[in-house]
């Protein structure tokens, strides 16, 4: 079974595009968690931005 690696908040910092997607989600939601959806889909950050923007 394949897995997908979910990015921590260390390595989501690391990556600009990430970070300012993360921030948002958090800002939105009004919360602190980043559920593993979206740190899945951290793996490839401009499909992270445009999903979220969707």
């Amino acid at each position: 079974m394949a897995t997908v690696k979910l990015l921590s908040d260390q390595e989501a910092a690391a990556i600009p595009a990430v970070q300012a997607v993360f921030d948002d989600i958090r800002a939105t939601r009004k919360t602190d968690f980043i559920n593993n959806f979206w740190r899945a889909l951290a793996n490839d950050p401009a499909n992270l931005k445009r999903v979220w923007e969707h």
